[in-house]
């Protein structure tokens, strides 16, 4: 049966197939980048937080699922951040965002920036920002294909 996808935003009960990906998404981060180490307990730490996130007041955990097989194949999740000096005063910040390789290249990562727009439009944000790696070139090339321009620069020194 042929994948149909639909992009709807998570739910209780979506929380383990979120975790998974989440999970998925932070070992890929490691995987190219030394300085992102997961910790020890990834999948227990992914579920927690993808619970959290489907009920905080100020996430959002978007999903695209394959309704042929009740997968869900994709997870961005968005934090609203309020911008007190700035206009817009509020951004919604893309903080994670996987699709699953075998359906890569499919819309789906289209889809769900587009539902992300959506959503944060009819959350009051003026705007969508992301945070990635610094070394993961396929999210530079894709969210500049997406019309995203740079904002700001994070600069780490390790002290531990």
């Amino acid at each position: 049966m042929a994948a149909r996808i639909i992009v709807r935003e998570a739910h209780e009960g979506d929380e383990a197939q979120v975790a998974r990906l989440i999970a998925r998404l932070k070992a890929l981060n490691e995987e190219l980048d030394p300085h992102y180490k997961v910790v020890e307990n990834l999948e227990e730490v992914s579920l927690e937080y993808a619970r959290n996130a489907i009920r905080a007041s100020d996430m959002r955990v978007i999903v695209a699922e394959d309704t042929a097989t009740g997968e869900i194949v994709g997870v961005l999740v968005y934090r609203l951040v309020d911008r007190v000096f700035y206009k817009p005063k509020l951004k919604a910040q893309i903080v994670d965002f996987y699709v699953v390789p075998r359906y890569r290249g499919r819309r789906i990562g289209t889809l769900l920036i587009e539902k992300a727009e959506e959503m944060a439009r009819r959350d009051g944000a003026g705007m969508l920002t992301v945070i990635y790696p610094s070394m993961n070139a396929i999210a530079e090339r894709f969210y500049s294909s997406k019309g995203f321009i740079d904002l700001a620069v994070e600069k780490y020194k390790k002290i531990l």
